[in-house]
């Protein structure tokens, strides 16, 4: 995978993820509360708010794993880092999700 290169599978499960995220988002909207990281549909720029997932939630536990399950590292922080590329590819070239 080219790290600029749009892979849609990616991009699908962001925007599954992201669609989940926002309906919380809204419901903490109506209800008066402050509205929780990477859940506000009106702020939240898609590449950031990826990048800031992989990095502090995604790949620690990978990391982890992988000390456990060696293929892990192997095959899946690989894939991670890919993906972290892709998303720092993107910034920039979209207002928010």
């Amino acid at each position: 995978q080219i790290p600029q290169k749009n892979s849609p599978m990616l991009e699908l499960w962001t925007d599954r993820c992201l669609d989940e995220f926002f309906a919380q988002g809204d419901q903490e909207r109506k209800l008066g509360l402050t509205i929780s990281p990477n859940c506000d549909r009106n702020e939240t720029k898609k590449p950031e708010s990826q990048i800031g997932f992989i990095n502090f939630v995604v790949k620690p536990s990978y990391v982890v794993l992988a000390e456990v399950i060696p293929a892990v590292g192997e095959h899946i922080l690989p894939v991670i880092e890919r993906n972290l590329l892709y998303w720092d590819g993107q910034k920039g070239r979209e207002e928010t999700a």
